[in-house]
């Protein structure tokens, strides 16, 4: 094999005297960035996660205006009752959509996680709802009241954050809402500690005591379905920020 021969089967690493190396792959980074790109072209969850949000809110003002005239003149219960089953048409388009995408903008787990504490939140309003009606309650305590705004409160952070979702930029927003989520539920377990502990001290009828007991333990349990939301959300975009 002449000389020339030789040198033409020779790679130009190996002209240069270095060894032949392998083929460089990607760096990890530059697959998950690549995915990310391809992850957020399919922003159909977005509008769906935002129409629940909404629900959720048009659902707790309607227990407010329950809560603040137990007679139900405008029917507010059967409100709750519609916004609920148009929030389970929701959840079933977003299981829909999810299995015919091939890019969500998230982990599958992550929204199926996300859009069903959502949905908690529209059974629980509908369950505190139902409960003063056929428990027939005819007064509530300031406690009572107390608790159904920080459940309005909560929802009203999360309608805000879950807007943000699709937005990156305001990653640093939405997780402080979702810290002030946290700390109305902390704040409505003082309220219900103290409600409780006056309820068993002053009450004595035990039949609107039970009554009242399951009152503040619904609307207590709605400000922790709410902090369930956050947490979900938080999830996501910490998960967003580390990939």
């Amino acid at each position: 094999m002449n000389e020339a021969r030789v040198r033409a089967e020779m790679t130009i690493e190996e002209q240069a005297g270095e060894s032949p190396r392998a083929l460089e792959r990607p760096e990890p980074r530059l697959w998950r960035a690549l995915l990310t790109r391809l992850r957020w072209r399919d922003r159909h969850f977005y509008p769906l996660f935002n129409l629940h949000a909404q629900l959720c809110v048009a659902a707790v003002e309607a227990l407010l205006q329950l809560l603040s005239d137990l007679n139900d003149p405008r029917g507010m219960v059967r409100e709750i009752e519609a916004l609920e089953k148009r929030a389970d048409a929701i959840v079933d388009e977003v299981h829909g959509a999810l299995r015919r995408t091939f890019f969500p903008p998230h982990p599958r787990s992550a929204i199926v996680d996300l859009i069903n504490r959502l949905d908690d939140v529209l059974d629980l309003t509908e369950d505190a709802a139902q409960t003063i009606h056929l428990y027939h309650i005819t007064a509530l305590t300031p406690e009572a009241l107390r608790l159904a705004q920080l459940a309005l409160d909560s929802v009203k952070r999360i309608e805000r954050a879950v807007g943000m979702l699709a937005t990156p930029q305001f990653s640093q927003e939405l997780l402080a809402l979702c810290a002030q989520i946290d700390n109305l539920e902390a704040e409505a377990d003082h309220v219900l500690r103290a409600a409780m502990s006056k309820l068993f001290r002053d009450e004595p009828d035990a039949r609107e005591l039970i009554k009242l007991r399951a009152v503040y333990e619904v609307l207590e349990e709605l400000t922790d379905v709410c902090k369930d939301v956050a947490t979900e959300m938080e999830a996501i975009v910490l998960g967003h920020l580390g990939s």
